[in-house]
């Protein structure tokens, strides 16, 4: 049963393969028109609008002042004890007290004002309209169908390509 299977499925793979390998190669050989996929076909160039990105960083500064005292000196000394209630309440979990010390500081009665400089970075990116050529196999259906894109009013469009005898232009609508 495997054997027939064999027999009958792998001859159909075999084809199918050797005709999408055959497809293949003769798209990229430019055997095939882009569009329709038909054989009669012919370079041509035309031109496209490829939007592109442009981004700008801008930077900027702001002033920010603060105040810087002079040293300080120490104060009273403080104490207390803290996790001593804890062992008041019997569902609390077991703690030992502790005893917390700090001292107060007594500040400077001067200070100095400073000046420090932010800086600031903003990421501006705009989107402007651009265009370029690009070759494609065309048939002559296909051909007289496709048109460049139009150039928008304020930006320019590059300079026609220098072309080989076999390479058509399409006119550039303005």
């Amino acid at each position: 049963m495997l054997s027939k299977i064999r027999r009958t499925v792998f001859p159909l793979l075999m084809i199918f393969a050797v005709t999408v390998v055959a497809m293949a190669v003769a798209y990229a050989d430019g055997l095939l028109c882009h569009h329709c996929g038909c054989t009669a076909c012919n370079k041509v160039c035309r031109l496209v609008r490829a939007d592109k990105k442009i981004t700008v960083t801008c930077w900027a500064s702001k002033d920010e002042d603060f105040c810087l005292g002079k040293r300080s000196c120490p104060g009273c000394e403080h104490c207390e004890m803290v996790c001593d209630e804890c062992a008041a309440d019997p569902k609390a979990p077991v703690a030992l007290p502790k005893r917390m010390v700090w001292r107060d500081w007594i500040p400077h009665c001067e200070a100095r004002m400073y000046t420090k400089h932010k800086l600031y970075k903003k990421t501006v990116t705009k989107t402007v309209p651009s265009y370029k050529w690009v070759v494609e196999d065309l048939c002559a259906q296909c051909k007289a169908k496709a048109k460049s894109d139009k150039v928008l009013e304020g930006s320019e469009a590059p300079p026609v390509p220098r072309t080989a005898t076999n390479v058509e232009q399409i006119p550039v609508p303005q």
